[in-house]
């Protein structure tokens, strides 16, 4: 029979660091910032306690930390008499400190983009070619309604349209268009601030993740919190 020690133990190193981490700074009270993350390590675990090794910034030595079982304070209780109890008590562990410092327990790596059987798919997709034509406009306010002018096949298709499109057109994405696109910039900004920023980071989204959801939101808007909300939903 192997030894259930070095197996959790390659588990844990292999596959959990974040909880690992979030062990030495809940119950080591170890500063985040001077942790090197990817040295925490199990070195020993029974069914009486836990060893971890890490190493801090700036300090050569290798710390350790010894908690026993009964002193790993969680939301569960969880009391560990033999190696089938150690599992359940190191995910409450790992829930327990992921809340007390305010993260969730898993790192959000994926990003997600509109999709046509998404939330608010409308509102997602058309800001795409809307965000083409307004800089456009910007430009020339006038550069769209000479290419419906000009061009035959566009001419046609505008006769089947109502009056009340181009007057919208022509208040909006003409004479406004500058206001608009300071609208959405405005609007987006805050909803990455306020909203899009502290869900990353609650879910520890890496850099390049965390900046691409940035650029979507800029591009989308609020469709963008729908689908980070669907993400990251327990």
């Amino acid at each position: 029979m192997s030894d259930p020690s070095a197996r959790i133990i390659s588990h844990m190193n292999n596959d959990h660091q974040l909880s690992l981490n979030d062990y030495v700074v809940i119950y080591g009270q170890t500063d985040f910032e001077k942790l090197i993350e990817d040295s925490v390590q199990i070195t020993e675990i029974d069914p009486e306690h836990i060893v971890l090794e890490f190493k801090l910034q700036n300090l050569a030595k290798v710390q350790n930390l010894a908690l026993y079982w009964s002193d790993a304070q969680e939301y569960e209780n969880i009391t560990v008499k033999s190696w089938s109890d150690i599992k359940g008590k190191l995910i409450a562990m790992a829930k327990y400190c992921a809340d007390k410092r305010g993260l969730a327990v898993k790192k959000l790596t994926k990003v997600e983009g509109p999709s046509i059987l998404g939330p608010a798919a409308f509102e997602s997709l058309r800001m795409y070619p809307q965000w083409a034509l307004m800089p456009l406009n910007a430009y020339d306010p006038n550069i769209i309604s000479r290419a419906f002018a000009n061009d035959f096949l566009l001419n046609k298709v505008s006769c089947f349209l109502p009056t009340s499109v181009f007057a919208f057109y022509h208040y909006v994405f003409e004479k406004h268009v500058s206001k608009l696109i300071a609208a959405y910039i405005i609007g987006h900004l805050i909803e990455i601030v306020f909203f899009t920023r502290p869900i990353l980071k609650k879910h520890r989204a890496p850099t390049n993740v965390r900046v691409k959801w940035y650029l979507l939101n800029m591009i989308e808007g609020f469709p963008v919190l729908l689908r980070l909300k669907n993400l990251t939903k327990d």
